[in-house]
């Protein structure tokens, strides 16, 4: 492995640096505030807070309270952040697997959920994948026994029809299809969420807005209409099973994975390409699209239509087309994703400077309801008014037109780094909020949503970034314990997602700052990094102990990296990987460093591995250039040490 020496004076330490460690070393102090306050001494939960309650839902609202410990330690966060991940991941599991869910077995079975949908199962999943970050070894049979559900490896688990590629429910999992699941919406209850985004359906007699599921009949037509047509045959929303397939992969190496994500991805392509280029939100079980939806290629469950639109489905559109690239090596997988976001644009009306694209698809009909969300057009071509009722603008059967999210063209461009993917993103920016010069206050389940304004930082345009996303981190962490302290709430009334609101670890600003990489897709994504470190004299991964590191430029073929050691006695030695997997190869490394004579000298030296060593001298800096080949290797969770070419070897 090439070692580099940094040896060049830490004069002015930057103060991007410094703030990383304080903000690392904060967090570092957080963990026992939440647990013992809000988690029984077991590990096990405050909620549900009664032994009567039952229910399909919310499991994943229960580990995502936890979603990004693991991750946390893996950028360099206190040991005591693996310990306790793995030790709350067993709890929670052990926990629910008493908890029923009204149909006569419990949530989890086999150690995995009964049934649900994958928007929802992604969100949880994500704690799971960090764990895979955080070592290597533990959860290598369970990742592959989970793989295995969608994989016809269990028998009690038919969830996949491998001839015609494609799952057999929207509720899948552990004990297979459940498309019974969907009796749970019989009647279609008056629940306060539900006015936030409309009807499923509008062909249901007297059903024309959300307010007249108020009526008893009414929701129960429209309970019956959702099973009939929702419950069976597959949805896009699935994709997302792919991260699970590619997670056993990173443990295993075992080709089988890389071809079930192929064959499975490709399918959903294919769908998209006989329906002129737009993914359909539904396919029964005889493999036709619009098999229980008089053939239309819209009404899915977490379709185009409801309840969330092109945010259910972009999402797992962008972590499968990752997921097919990183295992394939083949860049050309992001173009699903890149022509979903195209028609979108093409549909898109621009206002005031922003272009609004369409989120949704549906029916003709009244498409009146709350908002929670800023800057929809109404039918009057208005901006809609924020957390009111709203009537949308419907054209040609698109409605729901807003700002794009940036962080589909994030993980778009940060996959590719190609020129047109970047120009891309600039013509969709959000004028509204000209989000890409400056860090905003965001209500994002997993603190982030700064893509914008990163990327902008790495093409010259917001050079103060890091220094603001850090100072943006350590408030919200600050206010999280502040919150903490002051919290009076009766654990009595908590509900499902009582500790996600009081997690205070935040790792944006040190995933796009260290690693060059947008945060993995919420809904079920995989960590997608240009580097990973490791700390080689502790032997465990992230950044060692006053190492600060910025990545302030990237393209295809290079990278710029700045490294800081801001110990006053002791020399740090890491790994650079290249690639959060090991799947690119450092082609070479330029540097300045000091001779044998105290003389400042640049240096260049070939490398040609996914590894390179770097000790850095008491208070002191270094400057890379790297070159890189990138999604050259097979990508996997060993760690550089590993002499194996398999984990657990």
């Amino acid at each position: 492995m090439t070692t580099v020496i940094g040896n060049m004076g830490l004069h002015s330490p930057p103060l991007w640096a410094i703030m990383q460690r304080q903000l690392i070393e904060l967090m570092n102090d957080t963990m026992e505030v939440v647990l013992d306050k809000y988690v029984h001494p077991d590990g096990s939960l405050k909620w549900p807070v009664s032994d009567a309650y039952q229910g399909i839902g919310s499991l994943d609202d229960t580990y995502e309270s936890f979603h990004n410990w693991p991750l946390f330690y893996a950028l360099g966060g206190a040991d005591k952040f693996k310990a306790s991940s793995f030790r709350q991941w067993e709890a929670i599991t052990r926990q629910f697997e008493k908890v029923n869910t009204g149909f006569g077995h419990p949530k989890i079975v086999k150690e995995y959920e009964q049934a649900y949908d994958w928007m929802h199962q992604g969100e949880g999943f994500q704690f799971f994948y960090g764990l895979g970050l955080a070592d290597p070894e533990r959860m290598k049979e369970r990742a592959v026994r989970f793989a295995g559900f969608y994989m016809n490896e269990d028998p009690e688990a038919p969830n996949y029809d491998a001839g015609l590629k494609l799952m057999r429910s929207p509720h899948v999992g552990s004990m297979g299809p459940r498309p019974d699941n969907f009796d749970q919406f019989i009647p279609w209850k008056d629940e306060s969420w539900k006015v936030y985004y409309g009807l499923p359906f509008h062909d249901i007699e007297g059903l024309e807005t959300i307010q007249d599921i108020k009526d008893p009949e009414r929701a129960y037509r429209m309970g019956v209409a959702m099973k009939e047509r929702m419950s069976r045959g597959d949805v896009p929303v699935n994709l997302a099973v792919t991260s699970l397939v590619t997670n056993a992969y990173l443990y295993t190496g075992d080709r089988k994975y890389k071809e079930w994500v192929r064959e499975y991805f490709e399918a959903w392509q294919a769908r998209a390409e006989a329906n002129n280029g737009l993914l359909p939100d539904n396919v029964g079980l005889s493999g036709e699209v619009g098999q229980y939806l008089d053939g239309k290629w819209y009404g899915g469950y977490y379709g185009w239509t409801w309840p969330h639109g092109w945010r259910s489905i972009g999402d797992a559109v962008t972590a499968a087309s990752e997921n097919a690239v990183l295992l394939w090596q083949d860049p050309s997988y992001m173009d699903l994703l890149r022509s979903q976001l195209d028609i979108l644009a093409a549909k898109g009306i621009e206002v005031k400077g922003t272009v609004h694209v369409p989120y949704k698809y549906g029916d003709p009909g009244v498409h009146e309801y709350k908002l929670h969300l800023k800057d929809v057009l109404t039918d009057r071509l208005e901006s809609s008014t924020h957390l009111a009722v709203n009537r949308l603008l419907w054209r040609e059967g698109w409605f729901e037109y807003q700002p794009i999210k940036p962080y589909y063209l994030a993980h778009l461009w940060s996959m590719t780094t190609d020129p047109e993917d970047l120009a891309r993103l600039i013509r969709l920016r959000n004028h509204h909020i000209r989000d890409w010069e400056r860090v905003l206050a965001l209500p994002e389940k997993h603190q982030g949503g700064h893509d914008a304004a990163w990327i902008a930082y790495l093409q010259g345009e917001f050079p103060q970034y890091p220094e603001e996303i850090l100072k943006y981190n350590l408030e919200q962490v600050y206010k999280r314990l502040d919150f903490i302290r002051q919290d009076r709430q009766d654990p009595a009334t908590y509900d499902d997602s009582y500790l996600q609101r009081r997690n205070p670890i935040t790792v944006e600003g040190l995933v796009q700052l260290t690693m060059g990489a947008p945060l993995p897709v919420y809904n079920g994504g995989l960590l997608q990094a240009r580097v990973r470190y490791f700390d080689l004299e502790g032997r465990r991964p992230g950044l060692p102990p006053d190492v600060g590191a910025l990545i302030d430029s990237l393209d295809d073929e290079h990278m710029g990296l700045h490294l800081v050691n801001l110990s006053a006695t002791q020399a740090r030695t890491l790994v650079i990987q290249a690639g959060a997997y090991g799947e690119h190869e450092f082609t070479s490394v330029q540097f300045e460093n000091r001779n044998e004579d105290g003389v400042s000298v640049w240096k260049q030296l070939e490398v040609h591995a996914p590894h390179l060593t770097v000790r850095l001298s008491p208070t002191s800096q270094l400057k890379l250039s790297l070159g890189m080949k990138r999604f050259v290797r097979e990508p996997s969770y060993k760690q550089p040490w590993d002499k194996s070419d398999r984990i657990g070897s």
